[in-house]
């Protein structure tokens, strides 16, 4: 995906068979915007816990943490 909006890296948490996860990925490549997409069944382990209050996808986005209804939120707007 190209580099567009986002500023400093966008990391994107998702699974593979989630529909809201696969909508975001299509709106993000739709607005050419860069972000590093983490299937979390690749990063998980025994060390590492993920907590998921509003279930996935998951942007973390400089810093703060946004959940499906604030991604689209954010960036549907236009298109």
């Amino acid at each position: 995906m190209k580099k567009r909006k986002s500023e400093g890296e966008m990391v994107l948490y998702i699974l593979p068979s989630c529909c809201k996860c696969q909508e975001v990925i299509k709106l993000f490549t739709k607005l050419e915007i860069e972000v590093k997409v983490i299937n979390i069944f690749d990063t998980m382990n025994a060390d590492r816990t993920l907590t998921l209050d509003n279930g996935l996808p998951v942007l973390e986005e400089n810093n703060e943490w946004l959940d499906y209804e604030m991604i689209m939120k954010r960036y549907n707007k236009g298109v």
